[in-house]
Formats: structure tokens, sequence, C-alpha cells
């Protein structure tokens, strides 16, 4: 059974963005970068997982059965037998073709803080016209907070992190193995009268043609140039605003190109940024927005390995934690909500981008590098 799902999503979309262009010191200019870094955003509290972690295929197999017969199973002679009955239903189904046999949801966070975005614009999670209601989270700021993803996925050993800059180790492991493989995913901030407070600004996301590349060190290298890709379906612009430095979007669809190995597209809906801009010219913050919630399953279910032991996913149990903790976009006839509230912590870093269709063109910056791409 092999790893490669959650950490393709993560690596489909960190991997694809990585550089920062120009500083902006006149009206008008032009910002660009390519996303480092784009993990779950996950929090980890001392009440998130009570109970323990997200208990794997074998453990919740084992915990269904006499103590005498957990014992006799877990002996080396009896390993193939015990792998059959915890990965398998007893007509001999894979648990991967059947993520709806009967099985408890597994163990979610039920601490009252997450990282995140208010995305039903709610204080209580009362319903809406798009969401249901639901128990909302509380940021570090102390306003609400959505991020159902986070309810399911945060007591998965493997994905929980200590402090907001660290990274899951599965995460950090499949994008390390992943990430110059994927084109960038690049931010443009156009527009831009002063980098600390410019109340009309446009943001475009675009996917690039180049994947980023790193130092001798492993860092992701900066002021690198990437060519944006000019298909319409991952052009995604909208406008926002930059007040003391950090900038923040209005709701947009936001669709991008993923990882071919896990999910192919993302597709964000009520997707907003906010980012803050740094005085070496990186950007820091989140990206919110509602996802489907069957891909995240997928991502284990496809190939099967999502039940392995190692993984602390079992996947009857993951499948439900999903359904059940979905909060956005019933389906019209079931009423089941067909997306999740998800939050993602984005790392950008300055990059200058080329646009196909201006070949040639090129927009000096006072006292920086010239720019290759038009205003």
């Amino acid at each position: 059974m092999r790893s490669t799902a959650l950490h393709s999503l993560i690596f489909a979309m960190a991997a694809s963005v990585s550089a920062h262009a120009t500083e902006a010191g006149a009206p008008g200019k032009t910002l660009g970068f390519a996303i480092i870094d784009l993990p779950f955003s996950l929090a980890k509290n001392a009440e998130d997982c009570p109970d323990g972690f997200a208990m794997s295929a074998k453990e919740t197999f084992l915990a269904s059965v006499a103590q005498a017969e957990r014992e006799r199973l877990q002996k080396p002679e009896n390993l193939k037998e015990f792998e059959q009955k915890a990965y398998f239903t007893p007509d001999g189904k894979d648990f991967c073709s059947v993520p709806t046999y009967p099985r408890a949801p597994q163990r979610t966070p039920q601490g009252k803080m997450s990282f995140g975005m208010n995305l039903d614009g709610t204080t209580d999670g009362h319903a809406t016209s798009n969401s249901c209601a639901h128990q909302k989270f509380q940021g570090a700021d102390g306003q609400p907070v959505d991020n159902q993803l986070y309810r399911v996925i945060g007591c998965v050993n493997e994905l929980k992190t200590h402090t907001l800059t660290d990274r899951p180790p599965l995460q950090l492991n499949y994008w390390n193995v992943l990430y110059e493989q994927m084109p960038a995913w690049l931010i443009e901030i156009s527009n831009i009268e002063d980098p600390q407070n410019s109340p009309d600004v446009t943001v475009t996301i675009t996917r690039a043609f180049e994947p980023p590349t790193k130092d001798s060190a492993g860092n992701v290298e900066s002021d690198l140039t990437f060519t944006s890709d000019p298909n319409p379906r991952w052009h995604n612009v909208v406008h926002g605003r930059i007040k003391d430095g950090v900038l923040t979007t209005d709701k947009f669809e936001m669709n991008m190109e993923g990882d071919p190995f896990w999910i192919q597209e993302f597709h964000f809906k009520e997707a907003r940024l906010r980012l803050k801009i740094a005085p070496d010219g990186s950007l820091r913050g989140f990206l919110g927005g509602y996802h489907a919630w069957f891909p995240f399953y997928w991502q284990y279910g496809s190939e099967g390995w999502g039940v392995d032991a190692t993984n602390n996913v079992d996947l009857p149990g993951f499948y439900f934690a999903l359904k059940n903790s979905a909060d956005a976009y019933p389906d019209p006839k079931t009423g089941q909500n067909t997306a999740i509230s998800s939050a993602w912590l984005i790392e950008a870093v300055p990059a200058f981008v080329a646009h196909p269709a201006e070949t040639g063109k090129q927009a000096a910056t006072e006292g920086q590098p010239t720019k290759v791409g038009s205003n």
C-alpha cells in the first residue's frame, strides 16, 4: 500500500508556487510571488485529542475483538490473517472500495482553536444559504473560524504540527520528493500604490510552466523568473486591498491544476486570501475556502494506501468523518453537504513573472531589477 496522497495535495499546491518579483515603490506597480509551501492549516492544542490520535485500520479492528483474540492476531505467525481482517470486509472486499462499511467516525479534535477564516460570515455557525449549522473554531486573534477539514484530520498523527511554522512530517516528506517536479503556482498583486496601504489592488493566481528550484542549502530560491501559463482554466483574478501590510481579497472561485498522482484539479468555492507582506518581500498567511470533501477521501482510498497502519487512517472511519463534518453546498436531491471548509498556510517568495503574450516587454522598477512582464 502506497502513501501517495494527502501530501500530494500539499505538494500539488505547495510545489506549484515559488517566488516574488519586484518591490513596489511607485504607484501602479506589481509584485510577483511563487508559493513555496501550502500545507493544511493545522494547530496543536493540549485539549485537541483527549482520546488519542485517530486509529489505524489495524487498531480499529483490534478494538472490536476480545483481548484473547487481539493477542493471538498480533503474533508474527498470524500477521497475514491479521492484515486480511483489518484491511478487508468479512466477505473479502478491500475497504478502499467500500468506504460506507459500518464504522464509527475516526477521532477528531475536541479543542476550540484553529487557524483559518470566517467563511460563512457568522459568529455562531448558524445555517446560511450555502452552509449548514456547525460549531465554529476560534482563531488566534479571537475571531470565529470555519475549518471543518481540521476537525477531520486534526488528530491524524502524521498530519499534526506543534507550531504554526511546523510542517507535518508526512507532508514534509512528500514535499521534498515532489517539489521540483511540479509547476509553480504564482501570485501577482498589481495596481499597488503603497506596499503598506493600497485600497484597490488586483490579485492574480496562475500556474507556471516551470517548477521552483532550491539552492545548495535546500531552500527555495527567490527572484527566479517564471512563465505564467495562459490557460484560462488556471487563471484566477480577484479584487483585494492592502492595509497595514496585510493583503485581503474578496471572495472568488479558485481553480488550479494539482498533482497528477493525487488530485488533478482543485476547485475552491468562496475562496479568499489573507497574506502579510513581510519586510523581506515574502508573503505569509492563509488561503481559506470550501472544497469538495470526497477528493480528500479519494486521496487515501484510490490506491489503497490509506489503510496502512503507519498512516493512522481507517478508511471507513475517515470517510464518515469527512461526510459528517462537511458543512456547505448541500446536494439539492439528497441534502448531503458536498463541500467542507478548509484553511491552508501560504508561504511565498519574491519572483519575476513573464507572460507569454508579452514576451520582450519589460517594466523597469526604481532601484530594483527589471521585472519581466508588464503591469
